[in-house]
C-alpha cells in the first residue's frame, strides 16, 4: 500500500452514509457536494431520485430504502457530481472508483436466467438530468453497464456479470433497453443451480472502476458479500480499446422487476473516488485498488474522529 500510495492521489468526490437521513440533498441544480461537507453532516452527499410504478421510498438514518411495485421495474439514479464539474480520466493511470453497499429483500429464486439487475457509470448530457422523481430523459449517453443475474438461492445463468458499454450512437433510454448498450466482456462464470447466488438481509457491495489506459480503458467490477459465488465474491476486468470519452457523473441502477430480482434494495453506502494516477496498475492490481482504497479511506475517517 505504501508503494501504491507513492503511485496514485485520491480524492473522495462522494461519500454518503446518510447519517442525516436525506436523499435529495444537495438539490438540484446543485445535485453533489463534490468533495467537501458543506452542511457538516459527517457525509459528502449527492441526490437520488426514484421512479417506478407502484414503487415507495424511505429514509432513516443510515438508511435509503427503495421498493419496486409488483409488477414493475424500478430506476435509481444519482447525480455525484454537479453537471459542470464531472469526473474526467484525462491522464494514462487516472481512475474512477464507484461503491455501492446495499442489503436487498425479497431475492426471488425465480427469476431463472435474467440479466435482469442492470447498474451503470455514466455521463449525463445537461438536458436529461431530472430534479423530480421520474424517469431520466432519453438521451445520448456514454460510459458503461453492468448487466447481472440476480437470483437467490442459485445463480441461474452461467454468465451472471457482463461488462456493458453505450454503444447505440443515438438517444435512447438511460438502462430501459438493453439494445443501447454492447458487451465488452464476459466472465465470472457459474455453474447455473449449483453456484451460490444472493440472499436477502445479507449486505453487499457493488464496486466499479475505470481507469484510462495507453491502449484504452480498464473496466474492473466485482460484487462482494455472503456466500455469493462460494468465495463471496462475483468479478470481472475487461478492456476496452476504443473507450468513448472517459468522463463520468451519473450512478444509476434499474432493477427488473421484483419476480425476477428483488423487492427492495437498502442503500447503507454511495462512494465515489477520483484517483490521479502517475502510473498505470497492473491488471491483477485493479481489485486491489477497489477494494484497498475503501479500508483505507475508512481507516483515515476513523483517525480523523
Amino acid at each position: 500500500m505504501v508503494l501504491f500510495a507513492a503511485q496514485v492521489s485520491a480524492v473522495i468526490v462522494v461519500r454518503d452514509t446518510f447519517r442525516d437521513a436525506t436523499r435529495i440533498d444537495p438539490a438540484a441544480p446543485t445535485y453533489s457536494e463534490n468533495g467537501v461537507d458543506s452542511d457538516t453532516d459527517g457525509d459528502i452527499e449527492s441526490a437520488w431520485y426514484r421512479t417506478g410504478t407502484g414503487s415507495t421510498f424511505s429514509t432513516s438514518v443510515g438508511h435509503f430504502v427503495a421498493s419496486a411495485g409488483a409488477g414493475s421495474s424500478m430506476t435509481l439514479t444519482n447525480y455525484f457530481t454537479p453537471e459542470a464539474s464531472p469526473v474526467s480520466l484525462t491522464n494514462v493511470g487516472d481512475s474512477i472508483v464507484l461503491s455501492w453497499t446495499f442489503t436487498p429483500t425479497g431475492v426471488t429464486a425465480t427469476g431463472a436466467g435474467n440479466q435482469d439487475m442492470r447498474i451503470a457509470l455514466l455521463d449525463s448530457p445537461s438536458a436529461s438530468r431530472i430534479s423530480t422523481d421520474i424517469s431520466p430523459g432519453n438521451a445520448l449517453y456514454s460510459g458503461y453497464g453492468s448487466f447481472l443475474n440476480f437470483r437467490g438461492g442459485t445463480l441461474g445463468n452461467a454468465v451472471p456479470m457482463r461488462t456493458m458499454e453505450w454503444t447505440s450512437g443515438v438517444a435512447g433510454a438511460i438502462l430501459g433497453t438493453a439494445g443501447n448498450y454492447g458487451i465488452v466482456g464476459t466472465g465470472a462464470t457459474a455453474t447455473v443451480g449449483t453456484t451460490p447466488g444472493y440472499t436477502s438481509g445479507v449486505s453487499y457491495t457493488f464496486t466499479m472502476s475505470v481507469t484510462k489506459t495507453a491502449a484504452g480503458a480498464d473496466i474492473f467490477q466485482s460484487m462482494v458479500g455472503g456466500t455469493l459465488n462460494t468465495s463471496g465474491t462475483l468479478s470481472l476486468l475487461v478492456s476496452d480499446a476504443a473507450p468513448q470519452p472517459l468522463t463520468f457523473d451519473t450512478f444509476v441502477v434499474r432493477p427488473g422487476t421484483p419476480e425476477v430480482t428483488a423487492l427492495s434494495f437498502d442503500t447503507t453506502m454511495f462512494q465515489v473516488e477520483f484517483i490521479a494516477g502517475t502510473a498505470i496498475p497492473e491488471p491483477a492490481l485493479l481489485p486491489v485498488l477497489a477494494a484497498g482504497l475503501l479500508g483505507l479511506t475508512a481507516v483515515v475517517r476513523r483517525r480523523s474522529r
